[in-house]
């Protein structure tokens, strides 16, 4: 694998095929305790509303993004970089690139994270996600809570607060 400094002036970002899924498994198998499947990359693929992303230099795939597209929101649901690559900004930088491009269908962007990873927390952190709540036992393997982080992409996150409450408010009536 080429030094990281070559690698970042040539990293490249594209749509996820399914040729992409065999390289991604290795990202996910060694990322996560419950990794996702081939299937559910195959989803996520075929799904209206996901988005499925991955950086690469030359043919080698660094990194990911799958979400979801839900209403005004886009729920950031699988993020990971080669480990031999984490820490040097490229994790950042597809973030970045996904942040751009859902800037105008979406009002935020929803995430959870571990607790303990605090690299991950601190990436999200610098790119303006603010922690909104905590979601006890969410991880298995080992078990773990969730913060529930959140980017409002138009506005302040408090607006996005009041609209998303306003909204759920309003699914109880019958129009």
């Amino acid at each position: 694998m080429p030094h990281a400094v070559e690698m970042m002036k040539d990293l490249g970002f594209a749509d996820m095929v399914a040729d992409d899924i065999a390289e991604v498994l290795e990202i996910e198998s060694v990322s996560f305790s419950n990794p996702w499947r081939d299937q559910d990359f195959h989803y996520a693929l075929n799904r209206d509303g996901g988005v499925a992303r991955i950086c690469r230099v030359q043919d080698v795939v660094l990194g990911y993004a799958v979400g979801f597209r839900t209403g005004s929101e886009f729920h950031l649901a699988d993020f990971a970089v080669r480990s031999e690559c984490q820490r040097r900004g490229y994790g950042a930088a597809l973030l970045q690139i996904l942040i751009a491009e859902t800037e105008s269908t979406s009002e935020a962007i929803t995430l959870e994270v571990r607790r303990s990873n605090q690299a991950a927390v601190r990436m999200y952190t610098r790119a303006g996600f603010q922690t909104v709540a905590i979601r006890q036992d969410y991880y298995s393997r080992p078990r773990e809570d969730a913060l529930v982080m959140v980017k409002a992409l138009s506005g302040k996150l408090s607006e996005w607060v009041a609209r998303a409450l306003s909204r759920a408010s309003g699914m109880g009536e019958s129009h």
